[in-house]
């Protein structure tokens, strides 16, 4: 019996998932103030953004999946791997919650700081370099969307309590 290849399965549901993205934002009203990009941006760059890397990882993925499934492939998701989801999905969860509390510019910082150590398994990091990444997104990300797109983040509920002023 042939094995289903994975790669392709889950490349055909993001697809899919990008395309009903598209549909739902052409349903999002226009209302421009002036001559900004608008609320459909976003959308639009995240659902053609999933399309390209679902076919680059068919393309790619598929075929050494296909090759190790000749070979016999390791279980899509062991034990080890199932700790490791629901560890990701309790950081995801307090890193919601930690939003509110301690604003987003420290909370993303920190968050993909654990991200970063969580998501590289085995493999080695340089912490430098993990470091240095995690402060330069978190800050694009804040600064971006606070004085770029004048979007408001959470500034946090404590240093509101503590009476101190935050960016």
């Amino acid at each position: 019996m042939k094995k289903i290849n994975r790669t392709y399965v889950m490349g055909v549901f993001f697809i899919l998932f990008a395309l009903w993205v598209l549909w739902q934002t052409t349903m999002i009203p226009e209302r421009l103030v002036s001559n900004e990009p608008g609320p459909k941006l976003f959308p639009y760059i995240s659902a053609f953004g999933m399309i390209l890397m679902a076919v680059i990882s068919m393309v790619f993925d598929g075929k050494r999946e296909t090759a190790e499934n000749k070979e016999g492939a390791a279980p899509y998701l062991d034990q080890a791997g199932v700790k490791r989801l629901v560890l990701i999905m309790a950081e995801c969860l307090v890193f919601c919650i930690a939003m509110n509390y301690i604003g987003f510019w420290i909370t993303s910082m920190a968050g993909m700081m654990v991200f970063i150590m969580t998501l590289r398994a085995e493999k080695k990091i340089n912490l430098i370099f993990a470091v240095v990444l995690s402060v330069a997104l978190g800050s694009v990300c804040y600064f971006g969307f606070t004085r770029g797109f004048h979007i408001p983040l959470p500034k946090g509920a404590l240093w509101t309590a503590l009476g101190v002023k935050m960016l």
